[in-house]
């Protein structure tokens, strides 16, 4: 009886945990949000495959598929979609199926839609070259084959050639088609809020933002570098400091050491035993100059160019708008650039961009102030970011962030404290000193030699005197 009891009681616990796991299942299933799918010729993502994915997940979780993967159960557990078309061809009828009998937001972008149901009833155009899209005007004009939506579609954008205009942006219901993604110029500024609207996603409200303080090297001019540290640490403004210790001039065919500058390197140590962040920026070798640094106690956290020390890194020329995530590494594009050196309105194309920005949800915000460039700036450059509640200042110093060479281990914490481990020998410190106080370090080698001498000359005179007293000695015990 008891071993009848044991039976039914394991049959009920199986299926117990069968349903709970089946539950469990159809909850992450149900979790799926966005699937960006792509055509492609080469079924793979290409360069505005990244740029839409990047776009969409500030707002939600996203997956990458190639349309030849789809399969109608596969759409079920989406809420939304995003049929990307690069290029001409046959859509499979598995593919075709699926999107159709899709019952959430959906927006279908490029070629082949007539093909799919809710484009059935329109008719195919001729090829055009676009001048403007929207309110935008193109550099370049963009070759485009046009569509003739059937009435019953809302036109929310239109393009236009030289001498006619198109619906290049149309909805209706669930379903919504944009003629092509040209993501240049300031279009790229305005594809993520469109997308969000057509998809009825909610705004993320908050925008990062961080400040680097650049082109620090034996060249700064230590005071003007110290009026633009204590002219954003007085605004309470996070900022980086970015540093490049081993300066390659080409021009001048000479190489600068930061050391040379002994008020400078003073000031730098100074910076980072207060706890400001430091970027790492190489003319040379990454892993010489991180050395070079490290040797000095100062330890710099990211890198100004992607390197395999680093986890983290700027990027000055990034078609990204947002901190990306690549390859285990993060990824914080320079999105506004770098304040120029002039007296005339330096801040007018940085007030601009951030405009520009400020329309893309999630966007960074980040601004180079370079050091050479006049302190006077800074306050008008804070009263900018401060009119604005969304932006969110970064202070770098309280991101995790790794760094490992061969002889430098960095290992940052939110909360600003670093984890150094050097491993250097004894030799490459010495040679270090050498080449920071050669002059001293002669001094104290003299020193040394001269106390050596005057160690061994005491000894011997003392060897020599109780030799002498010795003999004495033995001389006078001789002769009684």
């Amino acid at each position: 009886m008891r071993s009848k009891y044991n039976l039914w009681f394991a049959i009920g616990m199986l299926c117990f945990y069968t349903f709970v796991t089946s539950e469990t299942v159809f909850a992450a299933q149900d979790d799926k949000d966005i699937a960006l799918i792509f055509v492609t010729s080469t079924q793979q993502p290409n360069r505005d495959v990244i740029a839409l994915q990047e776009m969409l997940q500030v707002y939600t979780s996203v997956d990458v598929l190639a349309i030849e993967e789809i399969e109608e159960q596969m759409l079920q557990r989406y809420k939304r979609i995003v049929i990307f078309n690069a290029y001409p061809t046959v859509i499979s009828e598995k593919a075709l199926a699926a999107v159709n009998h899709f019952q959430g937001s959906a927006i279908l972008i490029g070629e082949n839609a007539l093909q799919f149901s809710p484009f059935a009833k329109w008719q195919q155009g001729q090829i055009i070259e676009l001048r403007t899209i929207g309110e935008e005007s193109l550099d370049n004009p963009v070759r485009w084959k046009s569509v003739l939506p059937s009435a019953d579609f809302e036109v929310v954008k239109r393009a236009s050639s030289m001498n006619e205009s198109y619906p290049f942006v149309v909805k209706k219901n669930n379903w919504s088609y944009i003629g092509d993604f040209v993501n240049r110029g300031t279009l790229q500024y305005q594809w993520p809020t469109l997308m969000g609207d057509l998809l009825q996603l909610p705004k993320p409200q908050s925008h990062p933002a961080f400040i680097v303080v650049s082109d620090i090297n034996m060249k700064t001019d230590v005071e003007k570098l110290e009026k633009v540290v204590k002219a954003f640490t007085k605004n309470r403004v996070p900022i980086a400091l970015e540093v490049t210790p081993i300066l390659l001039d080409e021009s001048e065919k000479n190489i600068y050491y930061l050391h040379d500058n002994k008020k400078l390197l003073s000031y730098l140590q100074k910076l980072q035993n207060e706890g400001y962040p430091f970027i790492l920026s190489s003319t040379t070798s990454p892993e010489k100059s991180l050395d070079y640094l490290a040797l000095r106690n100062i330890y710099p956290s990211i890198s100004r160019d992607e390197s395999s020390l680093f986890k983290g890194s700027i990027r000055e020329e990034s078609p990204s708008l947002y901190i990306t995530q690549m390859d285990n590494r993060t990824i914080y594009p320079m999105t506004v650039g770098t304040i120029p050196d002039t007296d005339s309105n330096p801040l007018y194309t940085v007030k601009r961009k951030i405009d520009f920005l400020l329309q893309v949800p999630s966007s960074i915000i980040g601004i180079q102030y370079p050091a050479y460039v006049n302190s006077s700036f800074v306050q008008e450059l804070v009263d900018v970011l401060k009119r604005q509640p969304q932006i969110e200042l970064m202070n770098f110093r309280q991101t995790n962030q790794q760094v490992k060479s061969e002889n430098v281990s960095i290992v940052q914490h939110k909360d600003g404290e670093q984890t150094i481990d050097l491993s250097f020998s004894k030799k490459e410190r010495l040679k270090i000193s050498f080449d920071e106080r050669p002059f001293e370090l002669i001094l104290w080698i003299l020193v040394f030699v001269v106390s050596l001498f005057v160690t061994l000359f005491f000894i011997s005179t003392l060897r020599l005197r109780i030799t002498l007293r010795k003999r004495l000695f033995e001389e006078r015990k001789t002769n009684g």
